[in-house]
């Protein structure tokens, strides 16, 4: 498969073709057909021009008798089949996975700013719903996909139509909200090219990042429920520890004394990035000289990711989709449902490994990116974490984020668990027997989220972005997913203008299906 500017990448990579066609061609925007239409002024060549493309993105028309006129809807630009898949990314056996269109990760959504997008989504599962959330996107709150809040489940073995207009760019994912076919390969990439994109690259690429289970997922809950001292397939009690403050993501606050972080409760099998082990990673060639955009995304269920290059620096430019004033790092710790794009360019001849590590050490997911002379070999050594990590507090918004005025509405909510009965809590009540937290259309909502817990939490707004108080005044940044460390205190605001049922939740699958989560609901 070729990235999106003619780059030889590893099979099955995520990325596409700069200049060439889509699988399904997109429709015209009403933007660019009300320009063709104007400039059909000037001459009749043009205005046939501009009839013929109208003739494009209109519904089509079926002639049943003479003078009959039948429209149609629009034509899907994207089928997704939901089904069952038996899924082995490391060779050691096949195990049941939910996946779209057959295939891990999921098939890449890749669209310019503006359009209107359409996505017929089939389930062809015989014995359960599924659900696609759009993470990151801001889109009317029917089609986010999270049942019993904003949007239906699809029943087993019918279709339901997604369909929104697509209001921003940068890189995003999408993944089932339906119990934890997430974990089992239901997900898949989603870039939206800026209609002005001020990046000049050689090549444009996916990097997605994942963790993998031989044992159901669903059996690894049980056996968290049931506690350290029973469980098997966790860490629970056996936790491995480190400094919390470890890659560099302070957000501000002190931790307690000495006091040691709970890493992961999770044991996993292996690491994957664009679904592949480090045994047969994936790569990317590129010329000595090539500059590479990584659109980085950890898709992972419960991972924290450490990413480096070997002897390359990351330049970050985007923090999930949004772009920031560019801060060059060695490497940075991302949270699951994060995505940044960093730019790299390659130095010279030669084999040059991206390591994901796992917070807790436990593994590593591989990509390589390497010159046409050189083969690709995969550095399988755990890389130091030396240098300068990428920091909360480093990043600023490329332009002013600053909130327009409306009545202050302040939320104080406590993060807390019971690893013995394994429930997590939001404001001290359990999804979804908790509260809704009722806001009205122009609030500025303010949130303190005072994590009392041992773990870290990347906690998620849908259909939102919120300001990240971090110290950068008013070029804050804009993010949909933020990490609160344990024993610390993290502020975001966002204005409500999304009206809706909105989920807001840990993004930790397993600390989601225990309760982690709250509903924000617009008063009328």
């Amino acid at each position: 498969m070729m990235d999106r500017t003619g780059g030889a990448t590893g099979h099955d990579s995520p990325s596409r073709h700069a200049m060439g066609e889509r699988s399904v061609p997109l429709s015209m925007s009403r933007r660019g057909l009300l320009r063709t239409a104007l400039a059909g002024l000037a001459g009749g060549g043009a205005l046939a021009s501009a009839h013929a493309a109208r003739a494009q993105s209109q519904p089509a028309a079926i002639s049943t008798t003479a003078g009959a006129y039948v429209p149609r809807p629009p034509a899907a630009q994207y089928r997704f089949r939901v089904g069952a898949t038996r899924l082995d990314p490391t060779g050691r056996k096949p195990v049941p996975g939910i996946t779209v269109n057959g295939q891990y990760p999921g098939p890449e959504i890749r669209v310019r700013e503006g359009t209107m997008l359409r996505v017929e989504a089939e389930n062809t599962l015989a014995d359960q719903p599924t659900a696609i959330h759009w993470h990151g996107l801001l889109l009317p709150a029917a089609m986010d996909g999270v049942p019993d809040v904003s949007g239906p489940t699809i029943a087993p073995r019918r279709i339901f139509v997604y369909e929104y207009p697509v209001r921003q760019s940068g890189t995003y994912w999408y993944h089932s909200h339906w119990q934890l076919q997430e974990q089992i390969g239901l997900a898949g990439p989603f870039v939206i090219e800026a209609k002005d994109e001020p990046l000049r690259v050689d090549h444009d690429v996916v990097v997605m990042l994942g963790d993998w289970l031989y044992t159901s997922p669903y059996a690894v809950l049980e056996s968290l429920r049931k506690g350290p001292a029973k469980a098997a397939g966790m860490k629970g009690g056996e936790m491995k520890s480190g400094d919390a403050t470890s890659g560099g993501m302070k957000t501000g606050g002190a931790m307690a004394g000495d006091m040691k972080a709970d890493l992961a409760d999770v044991t996993y099998d292996a690491f994957l990035l664009n679904g592949r082990s480090p045994q047969n990673p994936w790569t990317l060639g590129a010329r000595a000289g090539a500059r590479i955009r990584l659109r980085i995304i950890n898709a992972g269920a419960s991972t924290y990711f450490r990413l480096r290059l070997d002897g390359h620096p990351l330049t970050i430019t985007h923090a999930d989709g949004l772009a920031i004033e560019p801060v060059t790092v060695d490497h940075l710790l991302m949270g699951m449902a994060e995505t940044y794009d960093a730019l790299v360019t390659l130095s010279g001849s030669g084999s040059y490994t991206l390591h994901a590590v796992a917070m807790d050490g436990s593994g590593q997911a591989v990509g390589v990116l390497h010159t046409p002379d050189v083969v690709p070999r995969p550095n399988l050594a755990m890389p130091p974490l030396e240098g300068r990590a990428l920091d909360y507090r480093d990043l600023r918004s490329a332009a002013p984020t600053t909130l327009p005025g409306g009545p202050v509405r302040p939320f104080t909510l406590a993060l807390g668990g019971d690893m013995a009965r394994y429930v997590w809590t939001v404001g001290g009540q359990e999804y979804p027997k908790a509260d809704p937290l009722v806001i009205r259309q122009g609030d500025r909502v303010q949130i303190e989220m005072q994590n009392q817990t041992t773990m870290w939490h990347p906690m998620h707004l849908h259909g939102h972005f919120f300001r990240v108080l971090q110290g950068a005044g008013e070029r804050a940044p804009l993010k949909h997913t933020v990490n609160v460390p344990p024993r610390e205190t993290v502020r975001i605001e966002f204005t409500a203008d999304n009206p809706g049922r909105w989920i807001f939740h840990c993004h930790n699958l397993y600390h989601l299906d225990a309760g982690m989560a709250r509903v924000f609901e617009y008063e009328a």
